[in-house]
């Protein structure tokens, strides 16, 4: 017996989130994974496996470096081999052999999110910037979350980063911390963009934080959101250079539709 973790990549446009949902029919990246791994004699069963995933993110959010660790007996794993029985919007391409009670969710220290906003030029990023720093630190974020009442709403996030992309006019937002409630990265940047547009302060984002106000946030888009990485004190990846090239060539033909589709639709907006 092997303990194995694995580096995953997936565009979650069409999944319903990572994790496998209790209306068994809803398409998730975990179900498909679970799929690719029995079918390749890995693992035969999640709990007997001793499995476990990093994170669990929404529904159309997106992944650079989801990381999934279990025990198998098969031993000829790599990424190219799931690949070859994983769908083309899920992909493997690093390895690690870690100790044997390495656990994906538990033992990650950080954790990783990049936001896109597209198209965000007239944002204030000066007063996003200000605003950003009061999340900075160790924090109850109820009101920057959905969560059930067995998760403790207290994280401590380190670092909130907010950059410039002229070319293509956009904002990109990191995120690290060491750990995630549901949508608290959606809310946060939520509430940064009204900060941004000039609809709220950042006196109120101190009030949500203090508690002192009911008020909820809509999250913002899920289709702008990647886990874009995860990080462990022990656990040594190698990459399947391999694998990684033949993800590149095919996401770089995703890319050249995507980009053509983009001046498609602005030249029907025009019409």
């Amino acid at each position: 017996m092997e303990r194995i973790a694995l580096k995953l990549g997936y565009l979650g446009t069409r999944f319903h989130g990572f994790q496998i949902q209790p209306q068994h029919e809803l398409l998730t990246v975990e179900g498909e994974l679970f799929k690719a791994l029995k079918a390749l004699d890995i693992i035969e069963d999640r709990t007997a496996a001793n499995y476990s995933a990093a994170g669990r993110t929404d529904k159309g959010v997106h992944a650079l470096a989801q990381v999934v660790s279990f025990d198998t007996t098969n031993t000829h794993v790599s990424p190219r081999m799931l690949n070859s029985a994983l769908p083309d919007d899920i992909w493997a391409y690093a390895l690690a052999k870690p100790y044997s009670s390495f656990n994906a969710r538990r033992d990650a220290v950080t954790r990783e999110y990049r936001y896109f906003l597209v198209s965000a030029s007239d944002l204030d990023i000066r007063s996003m910037r200000e605003a950003a720093e009061l999340f900075i630190g160790v924090h109850d974020f109820s009101k920057f979350s959905y969560r059930d009442e067995t998760d403790k709403p207290i994280r401590e996030i380190m670092r909130i980063a907010i950059d410039t992309e002229e070319e293509r006019q956009s904002v990109v937002i990191d995120i690290e911390a060491n750990g995630f409630l549901r949508k608290m990265v959606r809310k946060i940047v939520s509430a940064l963009m009204m900060v941004g547009s000039g609809i709220r302060d950042k006196s109120w984002i101190e009030a949500l934080l203090e508690l002192r106000l009911t008020e909820g946030i809509v999250p913002a888009p899920a289709f702008g959101l990647i886990l874009k990485n995860v990080t462990y004190r022990a656990a040594e990846f190698e990459e399947d250079i391999y694998a990684k090239r033949r993800i590149q060539k095919r996401l770089k033909a995703d890319l050249y539709f995507h980009a053509t589709l983009t001046e498609v639709l602005d030249e029907a907006i025009k019409v």
